[in-house]
């Protein structure tokens, strides 16, 4: 009797009390939980910004596509200011890199930016499908290189990814949206377009191909009436309005 009761306080010393137990679940909850809301003052404040100063002057409503690697407060808190990150002069180049028809791969000192155009070659690879590829090697897994928790990662792209070519093709840039969120699981992710490409504007399946983007990453539209503004395309499973409107 003497010896099991001796094992049972040794067993004893390795359980944690019901209590702590509780709080560390808790804690750890607490953790897993913490959500970070999108301001979309603030995205429409950067994705101006990018229309202003990274729009290559190829010709007017060219596609491009660009990601940014950015300090929290910039994806919410209307105030920030895009330029203390992202000066004037590093958009420049990048959008002189675009008009030459380049890539930047990181191509500023703060190494904080990638952005592309769709290519000429045959068969034709669409700027969103450039930087994302390929897997393991893309210039998005560079720029998630430099990226921790405590940053936003927004992917802007001009026009609307097309249904035939990105979404539902073998070629499809889902996978490479899936491997930038598995790379990334902290922090602040955004997929953002402003204009939807012409041939999609009457598509009745654009609403489910746009819900496939979101299941993903969070995806959010930002036009231009009058004042720019942003929306999230996808709220308890329905679309936004606003992100089919021509």
């Amino acid at each position: 009797m003497k010896i099991m009761n001796r094992r049972l306080r040794q067993y004893r010393a390795f359980i944690f009390p019901s209590s702590v137990l509780i709080v560390l679940c808790l804690l750890y909850l607490g953790v897993q939980g913490i959500q970070w809301d999108v301001n979309t003052a603030a995205l429409a404040k950067m994705i101006q910004y990018f229309d202003a100063n990274v729009q290559p002057r190829t010709k007017s409503d060219v596609q491009y596509a660009i990601a940014i690697r950015v300090p929290q407060d910039q994806c919410t808190q209307e105030g920030s200011d895009i330029q203390t990150v992202f000066s004037k002069q590093d958009a420049e180049h990048v959008r002189n890199c675009l008009t030459n028809g380049e890539k930047c791969v990181l191509c500023t000192p703060s190494k904080n930016v990638i952005a592309a155009r769709p290519t000429n070659t045959k068969p034709k690879e669409h700027a969103e499908h450039v930087l994302l590829y390929p897997l393991g090697n893309s210039p998005m897994d560079k720029l998630l290189a430099q990226s921790d928790q405590d940053s936003c990662v927004v992917f802007y792209s001009y026009i609307s990814p097309c249904v035939s070519k990105c979404i539902q093709s073998k070629d499809n840039i889902l996978r490479g949206i899936s491997n930038w969120i598995n790379v990334r699981t902290d922090g602040i992710n955004v997929f953002v377009f402003e204009k939807i490409w012409h041939k999609d504007i009457w598509r009745k399946d654009l609403k489910n191909d746009f819900q496939k983007i979101d299941e993903k990453v969070p995806f959010y539209r930002c036009n231009k009436t009058g004042v720019m503004g942003c929306k999230k395309c996808v709220e308890n499973n329905k679309v936004e309005p606003f992100c089919l409107l021509n």
